[in-house]
């Protein structure tokens, strides 16, 4: 089990002039986070995590942050509630491969084993275009080359040299093709995230039923930790579909949405 600690930087970025409260605010949310860190370390895990706790009602959250506190939860045998932690890590950092090994390691700790079909070409495309960077990183990349273009046309408007124009000319034209490249993808992860919701069951055991009534036949059990795509809603109900293809309706106080 990977036990690194990830040091968190929480950036605030405002429009205009930065307040004294919100320089206050960071700075108590590094402190909390730092006092988790150390807590954690001396194995007081349930201490850390009140503390990232409240780092998370600041306002801050990351990807150290989430991957700490499901190693916190892990080390309390809360399983449920680190496979939670893990995705909400992954979401931010979906190429970080110690949030990956950490997460299959209490993977393989849960009850039930549940077998992913296999997918087509075009399904494995989607995930991982869906996957690749969360819409917060291709917003920046996004604004980098619209940056870098606004920059190739008014230096090519600048310079008199055929060379230099020239060079202007080809950046610019990269520049905008990798825009309109990082915004497609953008807006396919964002489609991707809106179109499969995910949670994890945090009940200890539950029926998977037929249909949205305590009275519909059992189909099987879950335990807590499985991971789920949440489907449609009725009233107290949700469907869900597990990786394998079995669907069925559970009630939503057992889950928690990703």
């Amino acid at each position: 089990m990977n036990r690194k600690i990830v040091h968190l930087s929480i950036f605030v970025w405002v429009m205009g002039l930065m307040t004294s409260t919100n320089v206050l605010a960071q700075g108590q949310a590094d402190n909390w986070f730092d006092q988790g860190n150390q807590l954690y370390k001396n194995q007081q895990y349930k201490e850390a995590i009140m503390r990232w706790e409240a780092v998370l009602e600041s306002g801050a959250h990351s990807g150290a942050l989430y991957f700490n506190m499901a190693n916190a939860y892990y080390y309390l045998n809360d399983l449920a509630s680190s496979m939670y932690y893990y995705e909400k890590a992954l979401a931010l950092d979906p190429n970080d491969e110690d949030i990956k090994a950490n997460r299959a390691y209490v993977q393989n700790a849960l009850i039930d084993v549940i077998r992913e079909q296999p997918k087509t070409l075009f399904q494995k495309w989607d995930e991982v275009s869906g996957q690749l960077f969360s819409v917060a990183t291709w917003a920046w990349l996004g604004l980098l080359f619209m940056a870098l273009f606004v920059f190739a046309v008014l230096r090519f408007g600048l310079v008199d040299s055929p060379g230099a124009k020239r060079f202007s000319f080809v950046l610019a034209t990269m520049c905008l093709m990798l825009f309109v490249v990082v915004i497609f993808l953008g807006r396919k992860t964002e489609a991707y995230h809106q179109n499969y919701r995910w949670a994890i069951v945090f009940q200890q055991e539950m029926s998977v039923r037929s249909g949205p009534r305590l009275s519909d036949d059992a189909l099987f059990e879950l335990h807590a930790g499985t991971k789920l795509r949440l489907l449609q809603s009725q009233d107290q109900w949700q469907e869900i579909e597990l990786a394998d293809g079995r669907r069925g309706w559970v009630l939503t106080q057992e889950l928690k949405a990703l």
